[in-house]
């Protein structure tokens, strides 16, 4: 009967851990954030805000409309950062609701140490087309964030391309073209000094 019992335990035992290996090897195969969604640009802004916020950085602002250009030196602590956050917030796809809307890939570069991470629209209608994630490959630090984005209407077709590059540059790029009235094309690049 011990023999019985013994053996009964061994294999108890044995089936638990390769019940636990399974289970671990599952849930590291698709990387997902601890809320089990997409990366959050809109968490990441916060986290960047509460890091440099208050810094006396000054900026070069250089503004390009439809091919005429203009630049102006601001302070960061007077520029009116909410339109810059809401091009950017407008681009979140860490919402629940677009689990599976997205294709996700990530590709390895030694030579530069980085690895990219991006996220490409499966649908022609979603806002967001493409979000990709640069960052430095051992320090894991993000380096760029790069978004593509489009809106279409009957009257209408809008389209931006957004790049923040941590204490370098923020370029928002829009092009805008109507059905009825002339292109527009918008770039406002602030380069930090």
């Amino acid at each position: 009967m011990k023999l019985y019992f013994r053996t009964f335990i061994i294999l108890l035992t044995t089936l638990g851990f390769l019940a636990c290996k399974n289970k671990a090897e599952n849930e590291n195969a698709i990387p997902r954030s601890s809320s089990g969604t997409y990366f959050s640009i809109i968490d990441f802004t916060k986290d960047q805000w509460a890091t440099y916020h208050g810094q006396p950085f000054s900026l070069q602002r250089i503004t390009t409309f439809n091919g005429q250009q203009d630049s102006v030196m601001l302070s960061a602590l007077k520029m009116q950062w909410s339109t810059i956050f809401k091009k950017f917030f407008e681009t979140d796809i860490s919402d629940p609701k677009y689990l599976n809307q997205y294709d996700f890939s990530t590709f390895e570069e030694p030579t530069t140490q980085a690895r990219t991470f991006t996220y490409t629209a499966k649908k022609p209608e979603l806002f967001t087309q493409k979000l990709e994630i640069t960052a430095d490959l051992y320090t894991r630090k993000i380096r760029s964030i790069y978004i593509e984005t489009q809106k279409n209407t009957f009257w209408n077709k809008q389209s931006q391309k957004l790049l923040y590059a941590p204490l370098r540059v923020i370029q928002i790029h829009e092009w805008n073209d109507p059905k009825i009235g002339t292109d527009k094309d918008l770039l406002v690049e602030y380069r930090f000094d």
